[in-house]
């Protein structure tokens, strides 16, 4: 019997992979999830993902130009020019809006998934240009993709009262990594088990809100130390200023690349803490919450509808509430580990990727349907 041909389907809107979180994860995830079933492309920046190689996906690495405008640009726009020159997919997953503008190009041969991570023009460190580019880009996405997803119930709902489209709202989801404890890190620091408040993010910009919890962390007198983990070259300026924040409680740690590793830390510490003021649904916090780690994170909309009665929530932006969360926290800590274990269980039925996957794969499935009817 002949074998049945596996659907081709490209991924592109992200630097590339391994991830270092955000979207890169989210696709990093929905890829493992669909590899046995589908023939995967993931387009990537030739300098972001040089040494890195999957034998299950094929990745597709590129050239582009460097800096703050362009490097995304021009990441996207090799991507779709690749696309439609040298090879023949089956559909074509954008994440990320401001990829938007490389949709209409694209639509020139492929149905188009997109996912909505959220809105970059929200973040800081756009000027009025850049952001008035990336609602023109964001609006070419909702209007010209075929089916538009969203990773975030609360933006969704927002999506869905502003376009015409239906806007799906599929989740990020956990999967199960097998903790490994770093040992160089508990050596180097005399970090033992449960002796330290964690926070960690990928790249660290002023959205995560790491200056709120080191100003609020000034006002913890605990002998309890705080890790920070992250890439802290993403914006050298604001680096600089959470160091000179820094007491000498403080742990800096550069961005951890092995999941083992960095969940081992997270695990293994007494509270994990996601002050951003900016998310569309965050990896950590859900990856935080399913290792039953008592977690502490703003309120926003797309952090509440993710833990929902599970989490500890703070004002957004506001240290004194943050600290006043953490002594809470660290004073009623038999509490704080119910809650905890409460919310495990619950992340553990509603964000798995194995069902997750599946989703999208209903989406690619009956676009590729009309395509053929």
């Amino acid at each position: 019997m002949k074998e049945k041909r596996k659907k081709k389907i490209a991924f592109m809107g992200i630097k590339g992979l391994p991830s270092k979180g955000g979207a890169e994860r989210v696709v990093e995830a929905i890829v493992g999830s669909l590899e046995d079933d589908l023939d995967i492309s993931v387009y990537c920046s030739k300098a972001y993902s040089k040494d890195h190689q999957d034998d299950n996906i094929n990745l597709i690495k590129l050239p582009n130009l460097k800096g703050k405008h362009l490097s995304s640009f021009s990441l996207f726009v090799m991507s779709a020019f690749h696309a439609l020159l040298f090879r023949r997919y089956d559909l074509v997953h954008v994440h990320n809006t401001d990829a938007g503008f490389i949709v209409p190009l694209l639509r020139l041969r492929y149905k188009i998934v997109g996912t909505c991570h959220g809105f970059p023009y929200k973040r800081e460190k756009w000027g009025l240009l850049a952001r008035s580019f990336l609602r023109c880009s964001e609006a070419l996405f909702f209007k010209l993709c075929n089916a538009v997803t969203c990773v975030s119930s609360s933006l969704s709902d927002e999506l869905n009262g502003k376009h015409s489209k239906k806007i799906y709202y599929i989740p990020n989801g956990v999967e199960t990594v097998q903790c490994e404890k770093d040992y160089t890190l508990v050596e180097k620091f005399a970090l033992t088990g449960q002796e330290y408040i964690c926070f960690a993010a990928g790249r660290v910009d002023p959205t995560k809100g790491c200056h709120t919890l080191l100003k609020a962390f000034e006002s913890v007198s605990r002998d309890i130390k705080l890790v920070v983990i992250g890439d802290f070259s993403h914006k050298k300026g604001y680096s600089q200023e959470l160091f000179q924040m820094a007491d000498e409680r403080v742990i800096f740690i550069p961005f951890v690349e092995s999941k083992e590793r960095l969940f081992g830390i997270i695990e293994n510490s007494k509270i994990f803490v996601l002050p951003s003021t900016v998310e569309a649904m965050s990896m950590l916090l859900l990856e935080a919450a399913g290792l039953g780690v008592p977690s502490i994170c703003s309120d926003i909309p797309e952090n509440v509808s993710v833990l929902k009665e599970y989490g500890v929530y703070f004002s957004t932006g506001n240290a004194e509430d943050l600290t006043r969360k953490i002594k809470s926290c660290l004073d009623n800590y038999e509490n704080a580990v119910q809650l905890s274990g409460r919310a495990k269980e619950w992340i553990g039925e509603e964000y798995r990727w194995q069902d997750i996957s599946k989703k999208y794969e209903i989406i690619y499935d009956s676009l590729l349907q009309l395509g053929r009817s």
